[in-house]
């Protein structure tokens, strides 16, 4: 009984394994592979982006994935027959959603896009998203405040804020258009609320320093200036500011190679070709001194040192 039983079983299986050998080679028939890279606006690979695929033709269908350090990713779907629709999305730069057939048993169809962080997208002035209410709402925002229509920028924004109260992005952006128009409290409400959601914004130490400034609150001034500092070592301000203070400390030979620095990346800095101008006043290089005077003058003829300048090279002749 128990052999007849194995015997028909066998026999089952010999029937149904055609079926199913014929099944998985149309299966098989009709996949595609796709890959792909995320870059950001300066050809960088973003690594962490989410990768999500679905498709209208199969409502639960779902695929996600995310990008490798070299920004790659790629999978196989087991039906390219029909339309994909692919979302890219990661925190600090706006979603990009795209839609995509692979051609049946490709072994490798590219899929490449290219993510923008708020400053990209304002700069760039293009639109790379999703058009989803709130993306609608922030794209409005950027294109406004290009156009410098900053109280309609403001209100897109807000728009755009009450939709995605917890995107870093739109609070920076905000920030922006409250410095814009000169709405210090705003600028401080919104500066403090992205940095918050993402410490990374250290750009806008230098809206809320002017927005602080504007308000009156040294302490907060002071706070921020030391954060701008330490975020931003090689920028003008900071570096002239080291050398003042050690011109003002009397040490003018290591305030010089500083104020050099500044002039190679910013040669019409007016005040740094002043202060070199009076280092070399102490270090007797009368050439130098009369280059830099002349130089201060050429920019801010009626600046707040031009009449020292015009002393000092009709001192030193």
């Amino acid at each position: 009984m128990n052999v007849s039983r194995r015997r028909h079983a066998a026999c089952v299986l010999l029937l149904v394994l055609p079926l199913l050998l014929t099944a998985l080679a149309a299966i098989a028939g009709s996949q595609g592979r796709v890959i792909g890279k995320v870059t950001d606006g300066k050809g960088n690979p973003v690594e962490g982006v989410k990768v999500t695929i679905t498709t209208s033709a199969l409502p639960k269908f779902k695929l996600e994935m995310v990008t490798d350090k070299d920004g790659k990713w790629q999978t196989i779907l087991n039906d390219a027959t029909i339309l994909y629709t692919y979302l890219f999305e990661k925190s600090g730069y706006l979603p990009v959603r795209t839609d995509k057939k692979v051609p049946v048993a490709s072994t490798g169809e590219p899929l490449n896009v290219e993510l923008l962080t708020t400053d990209q997208a304002i700069s760039k002035g293009v639109v790379k998203t999703v058009e989803d209410p709130f993306t609608k709402a922030f794209n409005e925002a950027v294109d406004k405040l290009k156009a410098e229509d900053f109280d309609g920028a403001w209100a897109s924004s807000q728009e755009a804020l009450a939709l995605g109260p917890d995107k870093p992005m739109v609070w920076k952006l905000s920030a922006s258009i409250a410095q814009r128009r000169k709405d210090w409290d705003k600028v401080i409400e919104t500066a403090e609320k992205a940095l918050a959601l993402d410490p990374e914004n250290t750009d806008l130490y230098g809206a809320l320093i002017e927005a602080y400034k504007a308000k009156g609150n040294k302490a907060k001034v002071a706070e921020y200036e030391k954060k701008f500092a330490a975020a931003n070592p090689d920028k003008p301000e900071i570096l002239y500011n080291q050398a003042v203070e050690l011109y003002n400390k009397g040490d003018a030979k290591a305030a010089e190679p500083i104020l050099k620095q500044i002039l190679v990346a910013n040669p019409d800095y007016a005040n740094a070709h002043y202060l070199i101008g009076m280092c070399y006043v102490n270090l007797g290089n009368v050439p130098e001194l009369r280059k830099h005077f002349k130089e201060y003058l050429r920019i801010e003829p009626k600046g707040k040192e031009a009449g020292t300048a015009k002393d000092m090279l009709d001192a030193f002749k």
